[in-house]
């Protein structure tokens, strides 16, 4: 358990930290831009989704894992772009219903195969 719990850790850090990083500092101009929209519209929902169903299934030990990940875009999002910026709460909001949502289910479907 504890090695399903760090490496969900470890998804969301370089998901919601790394990558944020890595658009401010390397791709300059419209292109940060473009990067930016395919990390908030595509990688980041993807990621919420994903660490979602791999907490799902151990939803007694991983339930926190969702949180952790709206709770590092916060921190990506205001450390690398603008800090304090209301709208990366929004956006924060929604990877954590997307991720207790399909935690949630994923538990429902594991308990209702297993018996």
């Amino acid at each position: 358990m504890v090695k399903k719990n760090s490496i969900c850790i470890f998804v969301s850090a370089v998901m919601m930290l790394f990558l944020p990083w890595c658009a401010v500092t390397f791709i300059k101009g419209d292109n940060a831009m473009a990067v930016c929209f395919l990390l908030f519209y595509a990688i980041n929902p993807v990621t919420a989704v994903a660490i979602g169903i791999c907490s799902g299934c151990r939803i007694g030990t991983l339930w926190f894992q969702p949180i952790l990940l709206a709770v590092f875009f916060l921190l990506g999002t205001w450390i690398f772009f603008d800090m304090g910026e209301r709208a990366f709460l929004l956006y924060a909001a929604v990877y954590l219903l997307l991720g207790c949502t399909v935690m949630l289910s994923t538990s429902f479907l594991v308990r209702k195969r297993a018996g």
